[in-house]
C-alpha cells in the first residue's frame, strides 16, 4: 500500500514538473499562430507574425549575426577545447589539476564581472568595443564547457584500444586519427553545441562588448522588452525552441550509436 502511495506521489510530481517545463513553451508556440496581437483568446490561426519576422522585424538580422558569432565561437572552441583535454591526458596530474582550476574560472565568476574586466582591459590594449572583442570574451566564457565535455568522454571511453594500438607500434599521429578522435567525437560535438547555447544567450558580454550600433539577438530582445512587446517574437522563439529541440534529438541519437560502434569495437 505505502509503495503504491509512493509511486503514485512520483508520478504526480514528475507530471507537474514536466508540465511546468513544457506548458510555456506550446503557449508560446500556439500564440505564435495566434491573429491577436498580445496572444488574448479566442485563438485565430495566422502566419503573419512569420512574415513580419522575415521582411520587417529587426529581429531576424540581429538572430543572423548572433547565429554567425556562435558558430564560430563554438567551432573554435571545439578546436581549443579538445587540444585542451587531449594535453591534460598527457602531463603530471598537479599540472593538469591546476590548468582544469584555471579553465573552471569563467564559469565561477559572474558574467557581468568578466564582462566589465575584459572592456577595462580591451580598452587599455585598443581593442574596445569591437566584434573581435565581442568574440574573444564570448570565447572565454564557453570554452570551459567544451572542455568539460571532452574531458567527460576521456573518462568515460575505454582506453584500451588506444594503449593496443600504442603497443602494437603505430605512431601517435594514426593513433590520434583512427583510435582517439572518433572516440571523443560525440564529446567534441557535445562540447560544441552547449557553446554554441552559451554563446547564443550570452547578454552580459555581448551587452558590454559588441560595437556600438551593433546588436545580437539577446540584446535586440531586451531593447523591445523596454519599449515595447511585438507578436514576432513569438515566432522566432518557436523557431529556435524547435531547432533546439530536433538537435538535441540528434545529439543524443549520435552519442548513443557512437557507444554502440565503440562497445562493438
Amino acid at each position: 500500500m505505502r509503495n503504491r502511495k509512493f509511486n503514485l506521489a512520483i508520478k504526480v510530481w514528475l507530471t507537474a514538473t514536466y508540465m511546468l517545463i513544457f506548458i510555456p513553451i506550446f503557449v508560446i508556440i500556439m500564440m505564435s499562430f495566434n491573429e491577436t496581437r498580445f496572444g488574448m483568446l479566442p485563438f485565430i490561426f495566422t502566419t503573419r507574425w512569420y512574415v513580419m519576422l522575415f521582411e520587417e522585424s529587426n529581429l531576424f538580422p540581429a538572430t543572423l549575426l548572433s547565429l554567425e558569432l556562435s558558430g564560430t565561437v563554438a567551432l573554435t572552441s571545439m578546436f581549443i577545447g579538445t587540444l585542451t583535454a587531449l594535453g591534460a591526458q598527457y602531463v603530471p596530474k598537479k599540472v593538469s589539476d591546476a590548468l582544469m582550476g584555471v579553465a573552471q574560472l569563467p564559469i565561477i565568476i559572474p558574467w557581468l564581472v568578466q564582462a566589465i574586466a575584459l572592456l577595462l582591459l580591451f580598452n587599455l590594449t585598443g581593442l574596445g568595443r569591437s566584434y573581435m572583442g565581442m568574440y574573444l570574451g564570448n570565447l572565454i566564457v564557453v570554452l570551459p564547457y567544451c572542455i568539460m565535455m571532452v574531458l567527460a568522454r576521456f573518462n568515460e571511453a575505454d582506453r584500451t584500444p588506444e594503449d593496443a594500438a600504442r603497443t602494437l607500434g603505430a605512431s601517435y599521429p594514426r593513433v590520434f586519427k583512427d583510435v582517439i578522435f572518433p572516440m571523443l567525437v560525440p564529446g567534441i560535438i557535445s562540447g560544441g553545441l552547449m557553446s554554441f547555447v552559451v554563446c547564443f544567450n550570452a547578454f552580459a558580454m555581448q551587452f558590454f562588448l559588441a560595437p556600438f550600433g551593433v546588436r545580437t539577438l539577446p540584446m535586440e530582445i531586451f531593447t523591445l522588452i523596454r519599449v515595447g512587446y511585438e507578436p514576432d517574437m513569438n515566432a522566432l522563439a518557436s523557431i529556435i525552441m524547435t531547432v533546439t529541440i530536433v538537435l538535441v534529438v540528434m545529439l543524443n541519437k549520435l552519442g548513443y550509436s557512437a557507444n554502440r560502434l565503440m562497445k562493438s569495437k
